[in-house]
């Protein structure tokens, strides 16, 4: 089953955060970063995980 994929430019507005932020949230392994060829997205299921449990801003 496939899952949607966002831009990381994307979560930033979603998640109301900053491109580093978004790299330091999944460093800390609060998203989960794919490689999809040479672009990087953000899985939904992570941003929703992040949006349903109140974490963020940065």
């Amino acid at each position: 089953m496939e899952q949607a994929l966002y831009r990381v430019s994307n979560a930033m507005k979603l998640l109301d955060v900053c491109r580093a932020t978004i790299y330091r949230m999944v460093s800390r392994g609060e998203l989960e970063l794919v490689k999809v060829g040479r672009s990087t997205r953000i899985t939904s299921v992570s941003i929703e995980r992040i949006i349903n449990g109140g974490k963020a801003k940065g």
